[in-house]
């Protein structure tokens, strides 16, 4: 890991990004609609600068974006290209980039876009406490006066809509308002980004909630609610950890859940945690396992038997609750 580590403006990053040739943007494992929101609007908006930019994910981001979306096909799970600089977006830990990390670790000229408030592991690091990364990234465009059109602004209001909880979480200020308000008069698809993320389901999403409701577990007399998918699970409906998103928040939306869980096995004895908190820092909880994210809406990865990952959860929630 570089020893020399910068925090970077808005100004310096704008300055910084349009003044390279090259450009490679590395979203986090598994992404969401901000990760994938903001690394499209500025991998567009380099691309219409005349810069070379390519865009990765260690995972395929699924069917339903892609289907909806069209620029998205712009990101890759192959990494290919030469590059002046890297950039990690809506990224608040490198291990986060999955099968890239190492990659990115060892490149000199590094920038990191994000706003979990993480560790600084690149060379230069904009990293600011805003709702969503898409915020950051509309300040960026507005900074280097770059033309914010309907399609640009249409990704990056589906980051700042979804990272918001479709501006309901407690951290939705007067800014993501104003923002959502400039981004509409740009000509943003509104109900698009809400249809897809916020109201469609597919068959094979639908069936899988309601396998995870069926495997529900109880704890603490109901302030933690867990549910689970299995490797089994996945395979028998033909799915993928992109189907899965969003089951996390019927284990919240119990009305006596403080911390809700969601467990998918994503190889054998490998799982991805989601977890919701009202009122309960899971980020904490998630931190002792090396994730991290929001201080309500976080994750990490566990590795061991169902049950076994199931305890460790069930237990280190236990010293806080």
């Amino acid at each position: 890991m570089r020893s020399t580590r910068k925090t970077a403006s808005i100004s310096q990053v704008a300055k910084l990004l349009f003044a390279k040739d090259r450009v490679a943007l590395f979203l986090h494992t598994n992404p969401d609609g901000d990760a994938i929101g903001a690394s499209v609007a500025l991998a567009l908006s380099l691309q219409r600068a005349g810069k070379t930019v390519g865009v990765f994910c260690d995972m395929p981001i699924g069917d339903k974006i892609t289907s909806s979306f069209a620029e998205t096909k712009i990101i890759s799970d192959k990494f290919s290209g030469k590059y002046d600089l890297m950039v990690a977006v809506d990224c608040g830990d490198a291990n986060r980039l999955g099968k890239f990390s190492a990659a990115f670790c060892n490149f000199a000229e590094t920038l990191t876009i994000d706003h979990h408030g993480g560790e600084y592991y690149s060379a230069y690091n904009l990293v600011l406490q805003y709702a969503s990364s898409c915020q950051i990234v509309y300040e960026v465009l507005r900074q280097s006066q770059i033309e914010i059109d309907d399609v640009i602004a249409t990704y990056l209001y589906m980051g700042l809509c979804t990272d918001t909880g479709n501006f309901s979480h407690n951290y939705t200020d007067r800014a993501c308002f104003l923002t959502a308000a400039d981004l509409c008069s740009c000509g943003a698809d509104m109900e698009r980004v809400n249809r897809v993320f916020f109201k469609d389901t597919t068959l094979t999403e639908t069936r899988l909630l309601a396998r995870a409701l069926s495997h529900m577990r109880i704890f603490y007399d109901g302030q933690m609610v867990l549910l689970y998918l299995t490797q089994t699970d996945l395979k028998e409906f033909d799915a993928d950890l992109g189907d899965t998103s969003g089951i996390v928040q019927y284990a919240i939306n119990v009305d006596t859940a403080k911390i809700g869980v969601m467990l998918t096995e994503c190889s054998p004895h490998t799982y991805k945690v989601s977890m919701r908190g009202k009122d309960f820092p899971v980020r904490d909880v998630c931190r002792q396992f090396g994730g991290g994210g929001h201080l309500y809406a976080s994750g990490c990865m566990l590795s061991g038997f169902l049950e076994d990952v199931i305890e460790k959860i069930v237990r280190t929630v236990g010293f806080s609750i």
